[in-house]
């Protein structure tokens, strides 16, 4: 709790001092092809870091136990760059964070990250990669007698690794929101508006289990989820902006287990699939000037199946994020290469 509040002081105090400065007269350079609800900024680079506790978790549930599934990583930073058409992030956890360093208790975590967003005029496009390898689980008190948290060491899954494949296809309805305004900030919106957005989500999991005896575990799920979501995007004051998403969603998954006996060379498999359903919103507070921009997000989002009669596997990311980021003219050695392919393509 001290963290969070000693970040909001800090950006508080920042932001402040910024919108003193801001309302200077923009150039041609600094915004282009403007409208009345928002600016593109078209010749700007903008980059950011962000720190959150953005790390996935997993509960396999039956109808007599619940396993809780957690990474050693508490908090991450990544680091993102926006231009045009184009966003990269590359994320990663250090163990120097707060709630990150208490490998005696729970384990040494290794965790990743890799995205790409493409935004074009009504849609966006994103694509990542995530691998975490290390785990232990939260609900260690259900299976030990007389275990003490923060005292007792939790079971640890040093030999649990999970890769993520995900990617993401939305599309805007409304002309007058933008969605680069709220996820790589190279737009600014200007007056308050929203849109329906229907968007697909989809994703591959690859889980390994090792070194727990004489198996080895092996799992593959693809999930595929249509989610009808509304985004609404509140203008104060010309410079602080609340947005809103809330994504309900139903989808299909498949799933295909392998166990492995390491002694005799055998394995047993199976395959099962299922509807599931899933909640995603977003709550998103921040600020915007010509070069600052910065704020703070929280979001909740649950994966669960249907099917409650078997083991229900669900993912669970309810996360905070904080976030500073600057733009600044791209130089001429960034800006043809981006002319060139948008002369070809038409972007």
């Amino acid at each position: 709790m001290k963290l969070f509040l000693s970040i909001c002081l800090c950006l508080g105090m920042l932001f402040s001092m910024e919108a003193q400065t801001s309302d200077a007269p923009k150039t041609k350079d600094t915004i282009s092809l403007e409208n009345e609800y928002f600016d593109k900024l078209k010749e700007k680079i903008s980059i950011r870091t962000n720190f959150s506790g953005d790390v996935r978790s997993y509960q396999i549930q039956d109808s007599e136990t619940s396993l809780e599934l957690v990474p050693n990583s508490e908090y991450r930073l990544s680091l993102t760059i926006d231009y045009r058409f184009l966003g990269i992030t590359l994320g990663f956890s250090p163990q120097f964070l707060p709630g990150n360093d208490d490998e005696n208790l729970k384990g040494k975590t290794e965790l990743s990250n890799f995205g790409l967003q493409f935004y074009f005029d009504k849609w966006l496009q994103r694509i990542s990669y995530e691998r975490i390898k290390g785990f232990y689980i939260n609900n260690t008190g259900d299976f030990i007698e007389n275990w003490q948290q923060g005292i007792d060491p939790y079971i640890q899954l040093s030999g649990l690794r999970t890769t993520t494949y995900a990617g993401n296809t939305a599309y805007k309805f409304n002309d007058n929101f933008s969605l680069p305004a709220i996820n790589g900030y190279i737009h600014w919106q200007k007056k308050s508006a929203g849109s329906f957005i229907p968007s697909l989500d989809y994703n591959y999991i690859n889980a390994e289990l090792k070194d727990i005896g004489e198996t080895d575990i092996k799992s593959n799920e693809i999930n595929i989820t249509l989610k009808p979501s509304y985004f609404y995007t509140f203008i104060y004051q010309h410079h602080w902006f609340l947005s809103v998403e809330i994504s309900p969603g139903i989808g299909i998954n498949f799933t295909k287990d392998k166990e492995i006996n390491i002694l005799s060379n055998t394995s047993t498999s199976g395959n099962s699939n299922g509807l599931h359903y899933v909640y995603d919103s977003t709550l998103l507070l921040g600020y915007n000037s010509n070069s600052l921009y910065g704020g703070a997000k929280y979001n909740v989002k649950n994966l669960s199946n249907f099917d409650k009669s078997e083991e229900n596997f669900l993912q669970t990311e309810n996360f905070f994020e904080f976030f500073i980021g600057y733009r600044f003219d791209a130089p001429k050695l960034i800006k043809k290469p981006f002319d060139w392919v948008e002369k070809k393509t038409g972007l």
